[in-house]
């Protein structure tokens, strides 16, 4: 599993590819990363999109985790029972019903697996999960994935403004000096919103002030 710093980093990376653009790229803290290249040094500040930014964090953001601390535990527990002979996808619901314990959680919806690892799908088998399909696939290993809902709302060009707004302040800080600053705003990596770029309307309204 990726860390956080990885996953800056994989969006840094796909950025420069996307754009055909070619930097040394130096992890760093404030900002998240200096890219250094055509006698430029910049700095790189990244943060994922979420629908509920705020300066106090995103509720978004903290469900996520909780999912995947979760995915993650229920992942290792199948793959010591079942390794190989199933593929499992996982949907999870788009938000939290109810924090409870991530370890009963896990325990409940293996025992749930166990007893219908024979059905096709398992319907709404804990709070957090909308359902769980189970395919036979022989003797090759288990594969198992997860799916985090969207809650199909259109996403608005005003909900980039509080990261535009918070992270351009930050900057105004740094230390260094640089030719150039920019804002990496994630969306690929973020799975609490599972939304496209494309389906940005009026993004030209959002101004860039560093």
């Amino acid at each position: 599993m990726l860390t956080a710093k990885e996953i800056e980093r994989l969006a840094v990376e796909k950025y420069l590819q996307a754009s055909n653009q070619s930097y040394e790229i130096e992890d760093f803290e404030s900002p998240d990363f200096i890219l250094r290249g055509k006698g430029k040094k910049i700095g790189c500040e990244v943060t994922e999109f979420y629908p509920d930014y705020s300066p106090k964090g995103s509720d978004l953001r903290q469900r996520e985790r909780y999912l995947n601390n979760f995915h993650q535990k229920l992942k290792t527990k199948l793959f010591e029972h079942y390794p190989q002979g199933y593929t499992i996808d996982i949907n999870y619901k788009p938000y939290i019903s109810e924090k409870s314990s991530t370890d009963l959680e896990v325990e409940s919806v293996f025992f749930n697996i166990k007893e219908n690892v024979n059905s096709r799908y398992i319907n709404d088998p804990s709070k957090n999960i909308r359902g769980i399909f189970i395919h036979k696939i022989g003797d090759f290993p288990i594969l198992i994935s997860q799916m985090i809902a969207t809650d199909n709302i259109t996403p608005k060009a005003e909900w980039l403004i509080p990261i535009i707004e918070s992270k351009t302040k930050l900057m105004q800080n740094w230390n260094s000096t640089f030719n150039e600053k920019w804002l990496l705003i994630s969306i690929g990596p973020s799975r609490a919103g599972d939304i496209s770029i494309n389906r940005i309307k009026n993004l030209d309204s959002v101004k860039y002030i560093l």
